[in-house]
């Protein structure tokens, strides 16, 4: 048997970050070293408290530590949350128990150093909300960059629309500042973003097979259920994007999204654009801002970018895995 690889999910609990971490489990395919809080959807003490719950509604509380994470971007006052379309606390409509695991010493970004320098060149991280936490991991040690094998993350825009402004996607706009120290620091990177997120929906079909397959599916058909109607509120068809999952999913399987190679610069410094992802092709094979030094250094600094579905079909396979790892939700 194929020893299960080593994993840190850094998240922002959240609904889909809720379905995201099932997901995880549901694959079977990774060694889930540590569940690391962020402020994000909602603040950093409730999606602590949201990522104790599910650890204990998903059954693994006693073998996999929450560690809370930073509690607001790196240089700028706390952002405005997401709790019009998460629920005010989170998770919906529902009021999950703490765990009773103990409360960890270490914060987020100490416990990522610590499996960095444990399982160097070996540790995925993935991370579906803000990345202050990985941000602030590496303004402590830059070699974290080198030692982290995979660094899948949710995040960002690169060639559609925005959606928490006009050209930025919520978790780059919640801390820019941290998003660019990351992804200028030369760590290996896939950007799961819109372009690929919008495209893999969930469907009223979806959520009546999850409905029907029992007990152990309840939790997350509830929570999707509210986020669906949270989508409709905004002007949408019925459906929701499954935009943490797929980052997941990615992490196993890139068959999910059709990549490219290129940088991703983070802008920061004007609010207009705050947050926006500009993304520099390594294919247009030629020399950008040649009137600027830095900048032609920063884009040769590239990762992978998600510029649309793949072939495979992510949407069935979510589906069909959350139900390999039922909740006591």
């Amino acid at each position: 048997m194929t020893p299960r690889a080593p994993i840190v999910l850094d998240s922002d609990p959240g609904i889909d970050d809720a379905v995201a971490l099932q997901y995880l489990l549901g694959t079977g395919l990774w060694d889930l070293k540590a569940y690391t809080s962020v402020g994000g959807n909602l603040p950093a003490e409730q999606t602590y408290l949201n990522a104790r719950a599910l650890a204990r509604a998903m059954r693994i509380d006693t073998e996999v530590p929450v560690h809370r994470g930073a509690g607001r971007p790196l240089t700028r006052l706390p952002y405005r949350v997401a709790a019009d379309f998460h629920g005010p606390a989170g998770l919906g409509d529902e009021t999950l128990p703490d765990s009773t695991a103990a409360h960890p010493t270490e914060s987020s970004a100490q416990a990522l150093l610590r499996l960095s320098r444990e399982y160097e060149g070996e540790l995925t991280v993935c991370a579906t909300g803000p990345l202050t936490n990985i941000a602030i991991a590496l303004l402590e040690d830059p070699a974290v960059a080198r030692r982290v094998g995979r660094f899948v993350f949710m995040g960002g825009a690169a060639q559609v629309p925005g959606n928490i402004t006009p050209v930025a996607e919520f978790n780059m706009w919640a801390d820019p500042d941290a998003a660019e120290l990351v992804l200028s620091s030369g760590i290996p990177f896939t950007m799961v973003d819109l372009d690929a997120s919008h495209r893999w929906l969930f469907r009223p079909a979806d959520l009546a097979a999850l409905e029907a397959a029992g007990p152990g599916t309840a939790l997350a058909a509830r929570l999707l259920r509210v986020y669906m109607e949270a989508y409709r509120r905004s002007g949408g068809d019925g459906t929701c994007p499954l935009h943490d999952p797929l980052a997941v999913g990615v992490c196993a399987d890139e068959s999910f999204v059709t990549l490219a190679e290129g940088a991703v610069i983070v802008e920061s410094a004007a609010e207009l654009t705050r947050g926006q992802t500009v993304f520099v092709p390594a294919s247009a094979g030629r020399i950008y801002y040649p009137e600027s030094p830095a900048l032609t250094a920063r884009a040769r600094l590239t990762g992978r970018v998600a510029l649309g579905p793949g072939p495979r079909d992510f949407t069935k396979d979510f589906v069909a895995t959350l139900q390999l790892w039922p909740s006591a939700g």
